[in-house]
Formats: structure tokens, sequence, C-alpha cells
């Protein structure tokens, strides 16, 4: 499986370099990282976590924590994109 999503991030990266766009890759990535970098920290250190049987049970109320809190502070953003999502299925143009 990870070799799959790394294979398919791979063809995304030579597409974007294709069609000549690596510098919109790179400031959109300069825009997004500050916000990433912690997620993707807490991520690893769950993984980490899980990996020993003795964190196992410690780790899995530390993900509910986790999503409930990426769904707090993103919550604007998540009903903008249902109700968009909401829109498009019920055939009107946004």
């Amino acid at each position: 499986m990870n070799g799959l999503i790394l294979g398919l991030y791979g063809v995304y990266l030579l597409a974007v370099g294709i069609q000549g766009k690596s510098d919109v890759l790179l400031s959109e990535l300069d825009k997004d990282m500050p916000g990433f970098i912690p997620w993707a920290l807490a991520i690893v250190g769950l993984i980490i976590l899980s990996q020993s049987e003795a964190t196992q049970k410690v780790v899995k109320p530390f993900v509910f924590l986790l999503i409930l809190n990426f769904v707090l502070v993103n919550f604007g953003n998540l009903t903008q994109e249902i109700n968009r999502i909401r829109a498009l299925a019920n055939g009107s143009n946004i």
C-alpha cells in the first residue's frame, strides 16, 4: 500500500514537471508547509508509539483527540467544502 501511494505521488510529481509547473508547486508548498508540519509530526509520533504493545492502549485516545482537533480547527473549511459537494450533487454550480 505504501508503495502504491509513493508511486502515485511520483507520477504526480512527474506530471507537474512535464507541465512546467514546478515553480507553482513549490510556492504552494511554501504556503502550506507551516500548517502541515505539526500534523505530520503528530501522526508520525502516534505511529511510532503504536508500534510498541505497551503504548498501543494509550495511542487510541490520542488518535481520537487528533481527529477531533483537526475537525474543530478546520470546521469552517470543512462545512464550506461539504456545502460545495452537496451543491454539486444537486446539480447547481457554485
